[in-house]
């Protein structure tokens, strides 16, 4: 009888071998499966290099931007690839003959620079990685592509640019100059991101010539054209307390012989401590008025300025144009006008009374001269029969006081009233009370006028002639 075969429970060697076998192929494929799935592509950690296209490369951490890494990380790409677009200044182009500083050159190339993202197109996305830690993108813009899209973008833009030369120059021709300057500025502020290249365009008669420098040389002609000149044909003018130290003076501006209504002026004159400072624009006749007053007293001479306000044009050009540092560049020739201002004239009249009784010597009158005069006032003779002389009349006393331990006392009062030609009241003081001691009493009368007398040089004859020039 045949015994019965029991199996083993332990595997024979054979098989133990080959499931070992099977683990760690399947270990080494898991491990092989997970650093292809980790490998990054070459152009993350070397920048391709291609002279014919501009690229565009950039990677972000998921731990910085946990919600939008692959938003940022395309938009910096394309950052990066607007980087490498760069603008550079034709050394023949009208910003660099318009002797402009580097430092504008530099502004200007910047601020096209600045703008290139923002207007991009015709890239491609060329490929993107992402693991569990970073986002990796890859734009490329052909140079040619790119070349033939801003071509096109220019030719566009001088086209819009050319029909307001054509508006400008239509109004330059009608003499309306303020309208032909906008115009013309316009059509300028419109190409401005071109200004650092050559434009050549061709017009309505089949012309070629340089449209930028043709707008700027309209704005220019337009500007040197203007003429600022006397309304009345004065070449002075006279202030005088006759009307008070105020005048006006009228301007003109003209552009070969026409009125130039709409023009902007500046004005400025010195007239004392504050000086005035002021704007106006011309009517349609091309004229304006200004009005010169608030002279400080003792002023005998000024000018007046008046120049084409060009810093007014700024107000034309769109909020990011690089062209003020062009306006500023722009000159006019400003018209000067010499302002005399003659001194005003006085006559003082009137009595000095001790107790009443009249003196032989106005101390009190001649000590009022002499402080006006040194103040810049005119004094004139009581006798003096012109109609431009102010008078100052003055009426002066003393009385008695009273007496005692032997020192008397006697008070000075006195009334002055300033007169226009007219005769009408325009200011009047009152010395009330003022006191003189002395041992006796025609002495202390005369220690009362000689007190009253040295205050007239502080704060009366300061406010006596400002009362002139108002």
């Amino acid at each position: 009888m045949m015994s019965k075969k029991i199996p083993s429970p332990f595997l024979s060697p054979k098989v133990l071998f080959f499931i070992l076998g099977c683990v760690v192929l399947m270990a080494s494929g898991c491990t092989g499966m997970k650093n292809v799935a980790e490998e990054k592509p070459v152009w993350t950690m070397e920048r391709p290099i291609n002279p014919n296209y501009y690229i565009g490369i950039a990677g972000v951490s998921k731990i910085e931007y946990p919600y939008n890494a692959n938003e940022v990380a395309r938009e910096n790409a394309l950052n990066n690839l607007a980087r490498e677009i760069r603008v550079q200044v034709n050394s023949s182009s009208l910003l660099s003959t318009l002797q402009v500083n580097k430092w504008v050159e530099e502004s200007f190339a910047s601020s096209i620079e600045s703008t290139v993202a923002e207007n991009l197109e015709g890239f491609n996305l060329i490929d993107e990685f992402e693991n569990k830690d970073e986002v990796f993108v890859y734009y490329r813009l052909s140079k040619s592509e790119y070349a033939r899209i801003l071509e096109n973008r220019k030719q566009a833009t001088l086209g819009v640019a050319y029909g307001h030369y054509l508006d400008a120059s239509r109004k330059h021709s009608e003499g309306e100059i303020s309208v032909a300057v906008e115009r013309y500025l316009i059509g300028l502020d419109y190409m401005s991101g071109y200004l650092g290249e050559l434009n050549p365009f061709t017009g309505e008669d089949g012309a070629v010539f340089e449209l930028d420098r043709e707008l700027f040389n309209g704005l220019s002609d337009c500007i040197s054209q203007l003429k600022i000149s006397s309304a009345d044909e004065l070449s002075a003018i006279a202030i005088s307390l006759e009307n008070g130290y105020t005048d006006e003076y009228s301007v003109k501006v003209t552009s070969n012989g026409k009125a130039a209504g709409g023009i902007s002026l500046n004005y400025k004159y010195n007239r004392g401590t504050i000086p005035a400072r002021g704007s106006t624009v011309t009517s349609g006749n091309g004229k304006a008025l200004i009005v010169m007053n608030g002279f400080d007293p003792g002023m005998t001479r000024s000018e007046l300025i008046i120049e084409v306000n060009l810093a007014s044009l700024k107000s034309i050009l769109s909020s990011t144009s690089p062209l003020a540092p062009l306006i500023n560049g722009l000159k006019s020739t400003p018209l000067r006008i010499p302002i005399t201002l003659e001194s005003p004239k006085v006559r003082v009249v009137g009595d000095e009374l001790m107790f009443g009784i009249k003196k032989d010597k106005n101390i009190f009158i001649a000590a009022l001269r002499a402080a006006m005069s040194e103040q810049g006032v005119e004094i004139v003779e009581e006798s003096y029969s012109g109609l431009d002389a102010l008078t100052l009349r003055v009426y002066a006393d003393t009385k008695a006081g009273g007496v005692g331990y032997g020192i008397y006392t006697a008070y000075f009062n006195a009334t002055l009233e300033l007169l226009d030609t007219d005769q009408k009241l325009v200011m009047a003081r009152d010395f009330e009370t003022i006191k003189g001691n002395q041992q006796n009493l025609s002495k202390a009368g005369d220690d009362a006028y000689r007190k009253a007398i040295n205050k007239i040089s502080g704060r009366f004859i300061e406010a006596f002639i400002k009362a002139l020039y108002k």
